[in-house]
């Protein structure tokens, strides 16, 4: 019995989860931009002009719908002209300072931040689990050593830490997918750990020990199972700070030279406030958005997966 009503016997456990999600219509509207952003990455490349193409008779031209003033000195006359430039439908979200296509750079920030996120967010959850796991079920000296190690690596500041593995060894997407990974799977263990700490002293895990089971089956075929729960729900709510831990490092000019991200755009729009405000209130915008989504569509996962949450 499950929230006061009796499931089906021949219900299956996701299409349970998928009812309690769907309830939460926070979590569905962020997994929808979720999905949205997904195909854009994807898809957005066919249909989108290459980010890098340069045009600077095309440059800072506004958002479709948005106008700007710009005023041109006559030498001739000794007058100042005015001009008001509008948007077109060639360059929907406009352009930049080198006449770059926002559209097509948004699109490409979208690729870059979902795969840094997805990789870097694969490899610590991964890590977190095989370790929490690990020290959970082993107990003694090898749940110590592993506790200890990941209590120093929770000292060393996250950011400072990135940014010093970066500087040293260069800025490219590969560097940061791994070292994001190599560093943020230490919650991930602690949780895990706690997670399996319950889980190894119950019926089935005793029943498989007594049938000779080695310790490898029980941890991937009993432990990890019964937490998977717990490792998608952290999988999903870390991703937004990997997105923003990408962005941070190309804003700062640590990010890959030869990939658009977000931060890249958002570095180069802040010297042009004044005259294009479009270029780094766009990919703000777009930020702000997917940690949004991802956070909302956490929640709602955390809270589906939770019999005791009330929907």
């Amino acid at each position: 019995m499950t929230d006061g009503k009796p499931v089906r016997s021949g219900r299956r456990l996701m299409d349970y989860y998928w009812e309690r999600l769907r309830k939460n219509q926070l979590s569905i509207i962020g997994l929808g931009f979720v999905v949205f952003l997904s195909l854009l990455g994807i898809f957005g490349p066919i249909f989108a002009p290459d980010p890098q193409k340069t045009d600077f008779q095309t440059k800072n031209l506004p958002p479709l719908g948005f106008s700007i003033e710009e005023s041109v000195y006559e030498i001739s006359t000794g007058e100042s002209i005015t001009t008001v430039i509008w948007g077109n439908l060639d360059h929907p979200l406009g352009t930049d300072s080198k006449g770059r296509d926002m559209l097509a750079m948004l699109i490409s920030g979208a690729r870059i931040s979902l795969l840094v996120g997805l990789l870097a967010t694969g490899i610590a959850i991964f890590l977190g689990t095989l370790i929490g796991v690990l020290s959970a079920y082993s107990g003694g000296w090898v749940d110590n050593i592993l506790m200890r190690f990941t209590d120093i690596m929770m000292t060393f500041p996250f950011f400072l830490l990135l940014v010093m593995i970066v500087f040293i060894f260069g800025p490219s997407l590969a560097i940061i997918v791994l070292v994001i990974g190599l560093t943020g799977w230490t919650g991930a263990a602690r949780l895990i750990r706690s997670e399996t700490l319950s889980i190894r002293t119950r019926d089935f895990v005793t029943a498989s020990k007594a049938l000779g089971a080695s310790d490898a089956r029980i941890m991937f075929r009993h432990l990890i199972p019964n937490v998977s729960s717990l490792i998608i729900v952290m999988a999903t709510l870390s991703i937004p700070g990997v997105i923003m831990a990408e962005a941070a490092l190309s804003f700062i000019g640590l990010g890959d030279p030869m990939s658009t991200s977000w931060g890249t755009i958002l570095n180069t729009g802040q010297h042009s406030l004044d005259t294009a405000w479009w270029v780094a209130v766009e990919p703000g915008i777009m930020l702000f958005l997917t940690v949004l989504s991802f956070n909302f569509f956490g929640d709602g996962l955390r809270d589906a997966f939770d019999p005791k949450a009330s929907i």
